[in-house]
């Protein structure tokens, strides 16, 4: 490949990322707040495909020695007056997308970088015909709102969206992580992967919770730590979990409402990847059999319920 049609492409696909990272965003939050169980399922399935276009654009970039833009983000739009007015939003932005996609497909030659292409933009134009569906049976929906003490709202609400900008900065830096590190060290990438799957749902529960209550959602964009070399990145990753866990515990004891302290322990609880992640990986006498019960079986489950 020549070094103009490969620079082509790198640009290309980080923007394509900052795209799929706002869609994800957006559609999670609308999943978040419509109130409608089977609106909300089929949301979070279309966020978790936007998730795997973003994953595959990004190995791309990396395979063509790129730095993939885990960091950036396009435009995101979380409000509108109706709930049909927010599927429309969705619409248009697969349209966007689809548009975008199409004229890239022309502009390069790459047959691997077109078959990453077709395939999102097929699914996309599934989307966005989904969201037609949707946006349809929506028009006669009225979210009830919940009621608190105001003081009480603004600071369970400024504390949860505190942990969810945590979460959603830590999903950023393990996904980059894991893409930088996906042909170096695969098992350590598809580890990293997992557990930035794991605060995806971390990420759900609290963004559920805020929903329930009434609140503002903060999902503006968090500064990423772009931590490239393995040792740095496992010992980055040791010292911000032993931090977040002593921090979530601290939080929960002091918490009164108990969904909040219900959410702050649980998260708590979880956050017991890295150390022994670290003794895995500094242990070179491991055969394909311990790696495979060592490295996490995870599924990426419901985003939203508070399951394990």
């Amino acid at each position: 490949m020549k070094d103009l049609e490969r620079e082509k492409i790198i640009q290309y696909f980080n923007y394509n990322i900052s795209l799929e990272h706002s869609a994800i965003i957006q559609y999670l939050f609308h999943a978040y707040t419509v109130g409608e169980a089977e609106t909300e399922n089929e949301l979070e399935e279309i966020a978790r495909e936007e998730m795997r276009h973003l994953r595959m654009f990004a190995h791309k970039v990396v395979e063509l020695g790129g730095d993939p833009a885990i960091s950036e983000r396009a435009a995101v739009f979380l409000h509108a007056p109706t709930l049909e007015d927010l599927m429309q939003l969705n619409i248009d932005a697969e349209i966007m997308a689809i548009n975008e996609y199409s004229n890239q497909l022309k502009d390069i030659s790459d047959e691997s970088a077109k078959r990453i292409l077709n395939r999102v933009i097929n699914d996309e134009t599934a989307h966005s015909k989904i969201f037609q569906k949707m946006k349809e049976n929506l028009r006669s929906m009225i979210k009830d709102s919940s009621s608190q003490k105001e003081q009480e709202r603004i600071q369970i609400a400024q504390l949860l969206n505190e942990i969810l900008q945590r979460q959603y900065k830590k999903i950023l830096e393990e996904l980059y992580q894991s893409f930088i590190t996906r042909f170096k060290n695969p098992h350590l990438s598809d580890e990293l992967e997992q557990k930035a799957i794991d605060k995806m749902k971390h990420f759900g529960w609290i963004a559920e919770e805020l929903s329930e209550k009434g609140y503002e959602i903060d999902v503006s964009l968090p500064s990423v730590e772009k931590v490239k070399e393995e040792k740095s990145i496992i010992n980055y990753n040791q010292s911000e979990e032993q931090k977040s866990q002593e921090e979530f515990l601290s939080l929960s004891q002091k918490a009164e409402n108990p969904d909040l302290r219900w959410i702050l322990e649980r998260i708590a609880k979880r956050e017991i990847h890295y150390t022994d992640l670290k003794k895995f990986l500094d242990n070179n006498n491991l055969s394909e059999k311990d790696y495979s019960k060592i490295i996490s079986a995870f599924t990426v489950g419901s985003l939203f319920k508070r399951g394990s």
